[in-house]
């Protein structure tokens, strides 16, 4: 295996966490809220990926119990951003150090530096052996596939039911949406649990797909960089492949610089660098991606006493 299509195999496996969580934000931000908690719910995911491994003994058992932890953290947040119409980049913020907090105060006490063993690669029979493509995106993980598949699941969801409908015009014009005789905290509420689960999964990919164990802060950026992906594929979920794929690329080049010619002599700081300079051109070069005209703004329904 050469070095391109080996950067590009490990790319598409890194790319996967990412995946996740850039289409569970997807969901949540098309609805009329702005998730900057995605860091905190992908490392609570983490941490019980690996606790649930640790406990059950059971991979997909890890997998169950970062689901779980997604929909907690989904009705947490929900009841903040939505019930409460707390400031939602604020309430991120805390959410995610909190998070930082919870996992390395946990860590300590009940895995301690444990291992897991990650989900193993399934080769596809027939596409797994076409020459280069076979190799890169058809001798994966299941979760690797799982995600590819939920894209157009969610663009099914959004673009073509009617939660999907409604839940983005909530996005756009609550009061319309209210007038309509809609309940907008009944369709942002699904909206926001549905997305830190599946946040959550991305965080469980990173530990029983890539890492192969947990530590603490392991999610490393990850929740923000499936933030600039969002924008940046313009609430796509096929725009949102192509941008993980790139960052996941951005972030396998580390593992085989040395063969990649004049790259091997650049600093190790730098090629680790790689992806957040992807971030951040991301964000400055989708300057006119417009988010939903109600995104991150607290909506209280006509009549309501609450402040």
């Amino acid at each position: 295996m050469n070095a391109t299509v080996s950067i590009f195999t490990i790319g598409v496996g890194l790319m996967a966490p990412i995946l996740w969580a850039a289409l569970g934000e997807l969901i949540v931000e098309q609805s009329g809220v702005l998730n900057v908690g995605i860091e905190g719910v992908m490392l609570i995911g983490a941490f019980a990926a690996a606790l649930g491994y640790r406990f059950g003994g059971s991979l997909y058992y890890g997998l169950l119990v970062a689901i779980g932890a997604g929909l907690a953290c989904g009705l947490a947040l929900a009841l903040s951003y939505v019930r409460l119409g707390a400031d939602q980049i604020v309430t991120g913020i805390v959410f995610n150090l909190f998070a930082l907090g919870l996992t390395t105060t946990l860590y300590e006490k009940y895995l301690g530096g444990g291992v897991a063993n990650t989900l193993p690669d399934l080769k596809i029979p027939g596409l797994g052996d076409i020459p280069k493509v076979g190799e890169i995106f058809f001798d994966q993980n299941v979760l690797v596939y799982a995600a590819f598949v939920a894209a157009p699941i969610v663009f099914y969801v959004i673009r073509r039911t009617w939660f999907g409908l409604y839940a983005r015009f909530a996005g756009e014009h609550p009061r319309a949406v209210e007038s309509a005789g809609l309940d907008v905290w009944r369709l942002r509420y699904p909206a926001v649990v549905l997305g830190c689960t599946l946040t959550a999964v991305g965080g469980a990919t990173l530990v029983l797909s890539t890492s192969g164990g947990y530590v603490p802060r392991m999610t490393e950026g990850r929740g923000f960089i499936a933030l600039a992906v969002v924008v940046l594929a313009r609430w796509n979920p096929f725009g949102v492949i192509l941008g993980c794929l790139v960052f996941g690329v951005a972030r396998a080049i580390q593992f085989e610089v040395q063969d990649l010619g004049p790259l091997a002599d650049v600093p190790n700081d730098i090629v680790l660098s790689f992806p957040y300079l992807l971030t951040i051109a991301a964000v400055v070069f989708a300057r006119g991606s417009r988010y939903p005209a109600a995104c991150g703004v607290p909506y209280r329904p006509s009549g309501s006493k609450m402040p």
